[in-house]
């Protein structure tokens, strides 16, 4: 029998359910499964104000480690597999994810060792996990499979159940709009992602481990959402650099950079994604095989030659 640590930090829960669903056949195998929750010492807050939520931004996609609790005994035993759980925030891994994989204790539990990453999000993910894919380099750990669960509801009607979500609490079904984030459906279906990596536990040879995640459906990427996530990633590296160079956390100078943010975020892709889809559909066209080859890449597990 085989120890898998799995690595997680959740605000809702909805991360977790989707391990739980994950574990559910590695457990019934006999497998040893230890769930180690990483936690910031000071709290993030659930629901979010929207002012905390933007001013949380600067940090998070600059990947400016935090202080995190200390973390259990049990979390630096030897493990045959780590499986970390995460959710992008601002296109980069939440701030929490980012700090432990590039903490020391981080990189001397994941050294070595093969790692399967599991995500729920929105919608845009690729380039978080290209950071993920850089910090399990610098770890000298080993990417063995990429699960990617996204919320599969279309561009502004996520955006808004999502918000809706992380301002209030509740991601319940309202009016015409669906529940909020992964569904239900996916979550449970985790379960077979699971009944997968079982299989590979037993010969500690992953070599197909990603092939057949794709054949159960574990990634499903837009092409649109390529070209979407390619303008977020340039526009964040300026707004981040304007907002932190607004002065300290609570300055006014930062508040007033934050709250212009906070508006003008929201409002352009409200306005701007009807645009945008017109433009994407026109790139999808013109440059076609460069876009297939890009979807191809965010499928696979090694990390692009800068």
């Amino acid at each position: 029998m085989k120890k898998i640590l799995i690595v997680y930090y959740t605000q809702s829960g909805q991360q977790l359910s989707i391990l739980q669903s994950l574990s559910k056949p590695l457990v019934e195998a006999g497998h040893t499964v230890h769930f180690e929750e990483i936690q910031p010492q000071e709290k993030y807050p659930f629901p979010w104000s929207a002012y905390q939520f933007f001013n949380a931004f600067p940090e998070t996609f600059s990947q400016k480690p935090l202080a995190l609790k200390s973390l259990s005994a049990q979390a630096f035993d030897q493990y045959d597999l780590v499986i970390l759980g995460y959710q992008p925030w601002f296109l980069t891994p939440s701030r929490p994810i980012s700090s432990f994989l590039q903490s020391d204790d981080g990189k001397k539990i994941l050294n070595g060792k093969p790692v399967v990453t599991i995500l729920g999000c929105r919608n845009m993910w690729l380039g978080a996990q290209e950071k993920v894919k850089q910090r399990l380099l610098d770890a000298q750990a080993t990417l063995v499979g990429h699960i990617a669960l996204a919320d599969r509801s279309g561009n502004l009607t996520s955006l808004i159940t999502i918000l809706r979500w992380m301002f209030t609490g509740n991601r319940k079904p309202f009016w015409f709009f669906p529940q909020a984030g992964v569904s239900n459906n996916d979550v449970q279906h985790a379960e077979a992602f699971g009944k997968l990596i079982a299989n590979h536990l037993a010969s500690n040879d992953y070599t197909s481990l990603q092939t057949e995640f794709l054949q159960e459906g574990a990634i499903d990427i837009r092409p649109n959402l390529v070209l979407m996530e390619r303008r977020g990633q340039k526009a964040f590296s300026v707004w981040s650099k304007f907002i932190a160079s607004g002065g300290a956390m609570h300055s006014t100078g930062r508040k007033i950079r934050v709250y212009i943010f906070m508006y003008l975020l929201p409002t352009a892709i409200f306005f701007l994604s009807p645009l945008l889809w017109t433009l994407s559909k026109t790139m999808l066209i013109v440059k076609r095989k460069e876009l297939i080859l890009d979807v191809e890449y965010f499928k696979q597990n090694s990390l692009r030659k800068k």
